[in-house]
């Protein structure tokens, strides 16, 4: 079972009130405003405010137990399990508590506004001057990368990887129609539920009427396309991430988890990426061209992720479209 503490990218350094760009927007499902409470004295073993554990004990009753999985840039997030539910808490102190309040901003705005999303309508947040913290519902099911471990380990049917695939385009797809994009596509922020594939992580979502973070980058440099790359090299901020682009992180997402390698072959190139910084390893990317690798197990995957990486943004398929090809795929 994953949720949002699988590996990520580390959340880009910002002054913390860079990130709060808020502006007031009507939601089809709306969160209650989150609590302003102000810092009150931590649990002995979890850092929980006051207000975030009065939420668990009602929302999950007593007793309750909690996992930290993982902790980083100033946030940290549990699995807290009770008689009634079990949440995932992400809580983030800090500079960390700006981007756990930037991402409960977007779910108040987006919460069941796509199928991805209908998890959202539960969440509940708060914060003070210093701390925030969100809570959503526990999502029990594999991620995209633990889905295609048949593929990586060349063993098995590949039906399910196929309609996994294909699953996580139509609801990045339905996403895109209803007018939002997510930011940060990448195998372990893609689950699947028993109602769907669902996605987690969302500080980086932007919508025109929530505009891109300042502080956003463009996500994990061997996921953004070309043009993306060019965008944040540019200088030009904020960063926004197109439709267009998620389809390229999407494929080289699906690329990543069939493979455990990214779709650009830097070892052809000669290339190690660990030896640069990000900022470092897109300014090579953008002077040299890297050649792709191979799918070798599966090599119609890769002649459609390979057709997806390689076009232009004007003619590169949108997301059910990119579902619809790999839909059609043998094994």
């Amino acid at each position: 079972m994953t949720t949002a503490m699988a590996p990520v990218d580390p959340a880009p350094p910002a002054d913390p009130a860079s990130l709060i760009e808020v502006p007031p927007a009507a939601a089809a499902q709306p969160l209650p405003e989150p609590a302003v409470t102000e810092p009150a004295a931590s649990d002995p073993e979890v850092p929980f405010p006051a207000d975030c554990w009065a939420a668990i004990e009602e929302a999950s009753g007593q007793p309750v137990t909690w996992a930290e999985q993982t902790d980083r840039a100033g946030c940290s997030v549990w699995r807290v399990t009770g008689p009634r539910a079990e949440w995932a808490v992400k809580y983030g102190r800090d500079q960390g508590a700006a981007v756990v309040a930037r991402e409960a901003a977007v779910m108040r705005r987006i919460a069941g506004l796509a199928p991805a999303t209908s998890y959202g309508k539960r969440a509940l947040a708060g914060q003070s001057k210093h701390e925030a913290w969100l809570m959503t519902p526990w999502l029990d099911g594999p991620s995209m990368w633990d889905v295609f471990m048949p593929v990586r380990l060349q063993t098995g049917d590949y039906t399910g990887c196929r309609e996994a695939a294909a699953d996580a385009c139509l609801a990045l797809g339905a996403l895109h129609a209803a007018g939002w994009v997510h930011g940060d596509i990448q195998p372990h922020h893609v689950l699947y539920t028993a109602g769907g594939a669902r996605l987690i992580d969302w500080s980086w979502a932007w919508h025109p009427g929530m505009p891109p973070s300042s502080a956003y980058d463009g996500g994990l440099v061997h996921l953004m396309s070309p043009e993306l790359m060019d965008q944040v090299e540019s200088g030009a901020r904020p960063v926004a991430t197109s439709p267009a682009d998620e389809v390229w992180a999407l494929a080289a997402s699906i690329w990543w988890a069939a493979t455990a390698d990214f779709p650009r072959d830097y070892r052809s190139a000669a290339v190690d990426p660990a030896a640069f910084t990000p900022v470092e390893l897109r300014r090579v990317l953008l002077r040299h061209q890297v050649k792709m690798g191979h799918i070798e197990p599966w090599k119609s995957l890769e002649e459609v992720l390979r057709s997806v990486l390689a076009s232009p943004p004007g003619v590169r398929p949108d997301a059910v479209q990119l579902g619809q090809q790999i839909k059609a795929l043998g094994t």
